[in-house]
């Protein structure tokens, strides 16, 4: 099996590239800086030049330590001659197989192995660059501190400083000198030693053009009579050696091997923290899940959680072995087959569990048929006997099939999940390409049988593969969401669902994604495809003056689209109410701060980078940026005033979301601080959209900033005749009793005054805000039955009506004041008034 990561993301980064190829600055010419942005060098005083000269010194050893090549450099060095002698062997060799009609497998072989070859020289490229780089960086600084002694060197003598002075100085400087001569002897050296490699990477980019050139000539084609029908064909015949070259060498991949692990020291070291990092998120998912549980009925939420409660192991060994397949680049043949075959093997426990009993063996017959494909690689077959190769492999994939599948509509009548269904619906087109495979190799179609057989076997192997790794992303992705979701006091079980079933369609999509663009490179599909979409992307159009094509508007609406998405993205973590970092100890709110930050300048260099692919010369916005500070200082002062306070609202975080506020009368909880607006939910449902501006410029209660409790006060009045001493008792027992009341600060009870009709008092408690309505209400509640077993009279106003006689009422036109009760003494006098009064009385009772 062709299975190579990193050569096939090089490819998506070419397309990539080519996409964003116009992005660049429309400026004609750079501008030069300016020079009075330049830091002027300016001489070292004389009192002072004694501790600087401490300094250089210390400089200079540094940067002499920094100058020394790292061991990768040096062995680089040391393997050149090496592998320019390899080369030239290889290139001959090459082209002597090109002339030998070789089999398209070889072909094919032989391609690889120089895009290797190239990959292998890259690395060393980019490694002497990056180290030039540096000691560019290193000279340009010893020559602005040579400058600066020079110039020091010239003041001591015009201040007539001491000739001992004088000579530290110019020792100082001769130093410098030398170690400039020193860098620039490095530079030279490795120069010299990077253009060679470059002349060697042109070399194997020609021996591979012509190797691709020779692969879509008319002979691969997949309908060209190749060979004499099979039965025609003499085993005995043997083929040159030149044939053999498209045969990788067990040794030569070795030692291939080895170089890599003593020039990829780095790249190991960083594998190794990955690893770490991967086994550490797993284990700490596993441990979620177990703490908190989960109860969820879908069938592929639980499969996904099984992944990690179950097989973390495993889970960690595939993931972190797949993980090296993508981190590794310039990897030998051999190096890449293995690491491919351990890792369909820690794929069969993770899948194993989910398919079908009747199934469960067949995962092995798919690492058995890479090894088979794999053997063509290694094993050289004159054309005879890789014909009968793939035929014996054809029947032995054939009877596999068979064997499973048989009877077919059997067994699509078996439970299987979707997935498996899928495969099964495609059994009859297995059996299609596998008797195509047999037929043309008989004929001697022998492109077609290839290309046929690689359909069956590699196309299982790949499958294997990516459904292992979507059952492991699906199980880190569910665990991440469940961990997040749990760790908050409560939440909306239902939108925690949904984000998780959407999360396992995004995943599906992105491995579906790759397992075709994998699927396409296997096919030899993607090149074509490729140059093809290119050459649609790159096709111009003219419009006036304008000049564009599909690829540069494709990319603008990509960065744009790009920018929202991660916006959103950083928004749904730091600031969201769906997933919070818990495990990052920082003060409320200060993630939604850092959120809005991040947010506004990804956006910002989104639109700035999204302009430059268009090919817009930003300059040219300045009289606009001008026309519009106008504009905003006249007719938006509103927004800006918005926008501000939204600024201030958030970084000096007078309110946060989940705060209960009151402002203008309006009570409730703040749910979002955005831009323009802030959104508060009141507690009967309606969710206000309150400008910031009114926040900033108004009274603002904030209810729950520093701390989450509330005070609550209960007037209570008891009759003359209670005891005020045994009402405080009571009031403060009812208090302390109710478990909602905080017990720090204490509840206290009062005796406030004597009214009118009743002793006062006044009970004071704290509780937690969401429990202030409640907690009032039931002690309210245990008040007035504990005052009723008591006997504790709660008085309430009277008043008593008297009422004259409409004789009396007619004589006077001024109303009659209420009349207060008579006492005993007085009612029992027998006047008039008093016989009108108690009629009145009587009245008033019946009315």
């Amino acid at each position: 099996m062709r299975f190579y990561p990193k050569i096939c993301l090089s490819h998506i980064l070419l397309l990539l590239l080519f996409l964003t190829s116009n992005i660049g600055f429309s400026q004609a010419d750079i501008k030069k800086q300016d020079s009075a942005l330049v830091k002027e060098i300016i001489a070292i005083p004389v009192i002072k030049v004694i501790p600087s000269i401490e300094e250089t010194y210390a400089e200079i050893k540094l940067t002499e330590k920094k100058i020394i090549p790292k061991k990768s450099i040096v062995l680089i060095d040391s393997l050149f001659p090496t592998q320019v002698s390899l080369i030239k062997k290889r290139e001959i060799e090459a082209n002597e197989f090109i002339s030998a009609n070789p089999n398209r497998q070889k072909v094919e072989n032989l391609i690889d192995k120089w895009i290797g070859y190239r990959e292998y020289y890259k690395t060393w490229s980019n490694s002497i660059n990056e180290y030039l780089g540096r000691n560019v960086i290193l000279f340009e600084s010893i020559i602005k501190e040579q400058k600066k002694w020079d110039l020091t060197y010239e003041n001591a003598v015009e201040r007539e400083a001491p000739q001992q002075l004088l000579s530290s100085i110019e020792d100082v400087i001769i130093d410098l000198e030398r170690l400039n001569e020193k860098i620039k002897d490095q530079n030279n050296s490795y120069l010299t030693l990077e253009s060679a490699i470059n002349d060697q990477i042109a070399l194997v980019d020609e021996v591979t053009e012509d190797l691709l050139s020779l692969k879509n000539s008319e002979i691969y084609n997949l309908f060209t009579l190749r060979h004499p029908p099979i039965w025609k064909v003499s085993f005995k015949v043997a083929e040159s050696d030149a044939i053999k070259a498209g045969v990788e060498s067990v040794g030569e991949n070795s030692l291939q091997i080895w170089e890599l692990i003593k020039t990829g020291e780095q790249d190991i070291y960083i594998y190794f923290l990955i690893i770490i990092l991967i086994t550490l998120g797993i284990l700490y998912l596993k441990k979620s899940f177990l703490k908190y549980g989960y109860e969820e009925n879908n069938k592929d939420l639980l499969n996904a959680r099984a992944i990690v409660v179950d097989n973390p192991i495993w889970a960690i060994v595939f993931l972190s072995l797949f993980s090296a397949l993508i981190f590794f680049s310039n990897t030998p043949k051999l190096f890449t087959d293995i690491l491919v075959l351990i890792t369909l093997i820690s794929a069969i426990p993770l899948v194993q569990p989910y398919m079908h009993p009747k199934f469960k063996s067949i995962t092995y017959f798919v690492v058995l048929t890479f090894v088979l494909d794999s053997l063509k690689t290694y094993l050289w077959f004159s054309s005879p006997q890789y014909r009968l190769y793939l035929l014996l492999e054809s029947f032995a994939v054939f009877a596999l099939l068979f064997y499973y599948i048989y009877p077919y509509l059997k067994t699509r009548k078996l439970p299987l999940n979707r997935f498996g269904t899928f495969l099964v619906t495609l059994t009859p087109l297995l059996y299609f390409l596998l008797i195509v495979s047999v037929v043309s190799n008989i004929l001697g179609y022998s492109n077609l049988a290839d290309i046929s057989l690689i359909l069956c076997t590699q196309s299982s192997v790949l499958t294997l593969l990516f459904y292992a790794l979507l059952m492991v992303l699906d199980g880190i992705g569910i665990g991440f969401i469940n961990d997040h979701f749990n760790q908050k006091s409560s939440f909306d079980k239902t939108k925690k669902i949904t984000l998780e079933l959407k999360t396992l369609q995004v995943i599906r999509i992105v491995i579906f994604g790759f397992w075709l663009f994998y699927f396409l490179n296997m096919v030899d599909l993607y090149r074509p495809l490729a140059d093809f979409v290119t050459g649609i992307l790159s096709e111009p159009f003219k419009v006036g003056t304008i000049t564009f094509n599909i690829g540069i508007i494709l990319t603008f609406i990509g960065i744009l689209a790009a920018s929202f998405l991660i916006t959103s993205f950083v928004s749904f973590l730091l600031d969201g109410n769906e997933v919070k970092f818990n495990f990052i100890k920082l003060p409320k709110g200060i993630p939604a701060a850092v959120s809005l930050v991040i947010r506004y300048f990804i956006l910002a260099f989104g639109f700035i980078l999204a302009l430059s692919a268009l090919g817009i010369d930003l300059s040219k916005f300045n009289l606009m940026a001008g026309a519009l500070g106008l504009g905003i200082g006249f007719g938006l002062q509103t927004i800006v005033s918005n926008f501000i306070s939204g600024i201030i609202l958030v970084f000096e975080r007078p309110i946060l979301p989940g705060d209960r506020v009151e402002v203008n009368n309006l009570m409730g909880t703040v749910n979002k601080i955005g831009v323009r607006a802030s959104h508060i939910t009141t507690f009967d449902g309606a969710e206000v959209v309150v400008p910031n501006n009114n926040l900033i410029a108004n009274d603002l209660i904030n209810w729950t900033h520093t701390d989450n409790i509330k005070r609550i006060e209960i007037i209570v009045g008891t009759s003359y005749s209670s005891d005020p001493n045994e009402v405080l008792k009571v009031l403060l027992g009812i208090a302390t009793e109710n478990s909602q009341v905080l017990k720090t600060p204490p509840p206290r009870a009062y005796f406030i005054e004597f009214g009118e009709s009743s002793l006062n008092f006044r009970l004071l408690f704290w509780v937690y805000f969401d429990n202030g309505l409640q907690c009032r209400s039931d002690i309210c509640v245990a008040i007035f039955n504990r005052f009723l077993e008591l006997g504790i009279e709660i008085p309430f106003p009277q008043r008593v009506l008297h009422m004259t006689s409409s004789k009396e009422q007619a004589s006077t036109e001024l109303p009659i004041p209420p009349q207060i009760e008579k006492t005993s003494s007085d009612t029992n006098k027998p006047t008039k008034d008093s016989n009108t009064s108690h009629e009145g009385r009587d009245k008033s009772s019946n009315w």
